[in-house]
């Protein structure tokens, strides 16, 4: 008789089960989309004011939900002999995973395409503008942001943390608020851009992925500000 070495609570203390090795190609391909929304982020560098583009960004958000379903399901057939307990796992982290990669590359790559068949070179204008903003906030958190809207025109853009503050540092006129997560513009303040025009197509440059430059926001000249 072979004796063995185990004692009683290391047998019965059960392993971890590993993930099927097939399964990590749904998780290879994930990353290789999201690598893919981090590489094409210099190229977005524009946020597209007229015409809206719902349609598109709706049909991203419907693939990404029938990519993400249809990748659990493959995925629970492939590991359809490992445990209630791994199949959950894989269940919640592809259905998630797989739902943000195919929705942001996708909504990203949605964009560009936009933005090159809406304005091409040979009939694109570009023009310096003020922009007039309805309000600001701040989002706080490891994707900390300022962010504007703008008006008539709706459009969210992000400011550097140097022009947010000030903005706080010179409250509209009225604006008796202190909350600092939240500011009341309502035209008070205006954002210097750049904006390129073609034909009824306006977008707002240097202002996708990233901030507008430092400085972009400034109080509006009085032609500008019609307080109510």
């Amino acid at each position: 008789m072979t004796a063995t070495n185990s004692t009683p609570d290391q047998a019965a203390k059960p392993s971890r089960e590993a993930i099927p090795k097939s399964i990590w190609s749904f998780y290879i391909g994930a990353g290789l989309l999201l690598l893919s929304y981090w590489v094409l982020s210099p190229f977005d560098d524009f946020t597209e004011l007229t015409p809206a583009h719902d349609g598109a960004l709706l049909a991203c958000f419907a693939v990404a939900g029938l990519c993400a379903l249809s990748s659990v399901l493959a995925a629970l057939y492939l590991a359809k002999s490992s445990s209630p307990l791994v199949k959950v796992r894989l269940s919640i982290s592809i259905l998630i995973l797989g739902f943000l990669a195919v929705f942001l590359a996708g909504s990203r790559l949605s964009d560009l395409v936009n933005g090159a068949m809406d304005f091409p070179s040979a009939k694109t204008r570009s023009m310096n503008a003020l922009l007039l903003i309805s309000r600001a906030y701040q989002t706080h958190g490891k994707g900390r942001s300022w962010n504007i809207q703008t008006m008539p025109i709706w459009s969210n853009l992000d400011i550097t943390e140097h022009d947010y503050q000030f903005m706080l540092a010179h409250r509209r006129p009225g604006d008796d608020s202190h909350n600092p997560d939240d500011i009341s513009s309502k035209g008070y303040f205006c954002a210097r851009v750049t904006i390129e025009r073609s034909g009824s197509a306006l977008r707002v440059m240097h202002a996708g992925s990233h901030a507008l430059p430092a400085g972009a926001v400034i109080v509006c000249p009085a032609m500008h500000y019609n307080p109510e």
